[in-house]
């Protein structure tokens, strides 16, 4: 998933900034010598998310070589920033704008055919014979609206499954002896290992982390149509279910469930307190399984993946975790989708979409793939071939970020007071509050 926490822009960007880029979208970028500087029919220009350091980044190498190899044509490929949603914007407007982004849906990236920096690849996926080769849900959550029917505002590729973690040798050294089903074990299991001085489940309440778990826990109640729209709208407030929700994440917060301190940790300090040993528990994505390995403590060999502990009366049947596909995908800007440049897209997007390929990815990077087969034989990594068979043994929440939108980060400075001290009622209003200042 790769987020990032940054202050949010809104979709339609303002001034300037808007008024140069309408300038170089009616009048640059469609010819040859735009993006990078290179340019030609013998190059694609690609930013990508997957920058030197990335899991995924080998497979990716090997890919643009292959393609290379293949069609003699070059990849200029530009690493993606932090902030890889300004640093194409500003290449856009200054009429060099790139043919491919590979990036999250995310942030305000979720904006960018409004704005006109991508185009819509509805007619692609059928014209490029992808349609019958990716999952129905994975190519909605990248429409409009994250439901079917919606335009399609890029390809999916790197999906992610985001359970809970669970270290079978701390909760055993504990007196825990198996991994937590209900919300009521939990709480018990917390008392357990704080009784033996380690730390319960670790989380960063002061980002995106501790966001994603407050929403999991937060709609317990809720259907997931209602919870979207007051995820998108508000009324958190006003809808009894969700506030019973809001109520059980501070049982479990005044019970001692989440580390000490929690609203004070962030991505960084929850990884390093469970892969250190320091906390039994943690919920975090599948992009953490290479990392988990990579740390050395072995960690990953004691570590079983399973759903949050489910309530009673909960509207879920099982524990639940969260999966989604906008971690990472192609979007086709204006200038890529020109004439002189799409067959060169063409053949570069669909070269990834081969079963081999996909497979490398799901090996190195531990992506969920948004296309039909099976990749188990590539899922070399343990935590990752526990991930790929866990859709029998859980739920799976809505994950917020598509619906939250524009009030993402305003919200995390909400979720902060919510993992110290704040109240249901305080909880609720400024999550109304973010998302209506969100809006306006």
């Amino acid at each position: 998933m790769d987020h990032r926490t940054r202050p949010w822009a809104v979709r339609v960007m303002a001034g300037s900034v808007i008024s140069a880029l309408a300038l170089c979208l009616a009048g640059c970028g469609t010819s040859g010598d735009a993006a990078s500087g290179t340019g030609g029919s013998g190059s694609i220009d690609v930013v990508t998310r997957w920058s030197a350091g990335n899991t995924a980044a080998a497979a990716q190498d090997h890919v643009f070589k292959a393609f290379t190899k293949k069609t003699g044509v070059k990849v200029n490929a530009t690493d993606g920033l932090e902030t890889i949603d300004d640093q194409v914007e500003n290449a856009v407007a200054a009429g060099k704008s790139p043919d491919v982004v590979i990036v999250n849906l995310y942030d305000k990236t979720l904006g960018w055919q409004d704005a006109g920096v991508t185009v819509p690849v509805d007619t692609y996926l059928k014209e490029w014979g992808l349609a019958d080769k990716m999952k129905p849900g994975a190519l909605d959550e990248w429409r409009v609206g994250g439901k079917p029917g919606g335009t399609l505002q890029g390809l999916p590729f790197s999906g992610f499954s985001w359970p809970v973690w669970y270290n079978t040798d701390l909760l055993e050294k504990a007196g825990v002896d198996t991994v937590p089903a209900t919300t009521d074990e939990l709480i018990d299991a917390a008392k357990k290992l704080r009784a033996a001085h380690i730390q319960p489940l670790t989380v960063g309440g002061n980002d995106w982390t501790g966001q994603k778990l407050f929403y999991q826990i937060a709609q317990s109640y809720t259907d997931a149509a209602t919870m979207e729209k007051v995820m998108g709208s508000g009324g958190y407030c006003a809808t009894p279910s969700v506030m019973r929700g809001i109520k059980l994440f501070i049982q479990l917060r005044d019970s001692g469930v989440f580390a000490d301190n929690a609203a004070g940790l962030n991505a960084d300090t929850m990884y390093a307190a469970y892969y250190s040993g320091k906390a039994a528990m943690m919920s975090a994505g599948s992009w953490a399984y290479t990392d988990a390995k990579k740390s050395g403590t072995g960690v990953e060999t004691h570590t079983t993946l399973a759903g949050l502990p489910l309530a009673a009366g909960s509207v879920f049947q099982k524990p639940t975790a969260l999966q989604g596909f906008t971690g990472v995908g192609f979007m086709i800007t204006k200038r890529g989708a020109s004439k002189d440049r799409i067959d060169n897209v063409r053949k570069f997007i669909t070269s990834f979409y081969d079963a081999p390929t996909v497979g490398d990815f799901v090996k190195d990077a531990a992506i969920l793939p948004p296309t039909t087969g099976d990749f188990t034989k590539y899922a070399g990594d343990p935590l990752l071939s526990q991930s790929l068979k866990l859709d029998k043994a859980v739920d799976y929440a809505v994950v917020p970020d598509v619906w939250i939108g524009p009030a993402s980060d305003p919200i995390v400075q909400v979720l902060t007071g919510a993992y110290g001290t704040s109240s249901a009622d305080k909880i609720c209003a400024d999550l109304d509050d973010a998302t209506k200042n969100a809006k306006s």
